[in-house]
């Protein structure tokens, strides 16, 4: 779906300390995906990016350490797929 423009790229979160897996934090973009097979534009998902969804997940109530099922943040506003 991604490939086919059909909708944003989506990526995942984890927290990488802690002796105990805890909840993904999962990010839809609003962006195409770089390897996206209709010749789209793409602009590469930066650290800054990341860390902003991070901070907006927090404010949200994302606990990184906490388990439980994923925590969806959806950024992708003003997103137009390609039929």
């Amino acid at each position: 779906m991604q490939g086919l423009f059909w909708v944003p790229l989506t990526y995942a979160v984890e927290a990488a300390s802690g002796s105990q897996p805890g909840t993904t934090l999962v990010v839809t973009s609003g962006q195409a995906h770089p390897s996206n097979w209709m010749g789209v534009e793409a602009v590469p998902i930066r650290p800054a990016h990341v860390a902003a969804s991070i901070g907006e997940a927090r404010d949200r109530g994302w606990e990184p350490t906490k388990a439980g099922f994923p925590f969806q943040l959806d950024r992708s506003a003003g997103f137009i797929a390609q039929p």
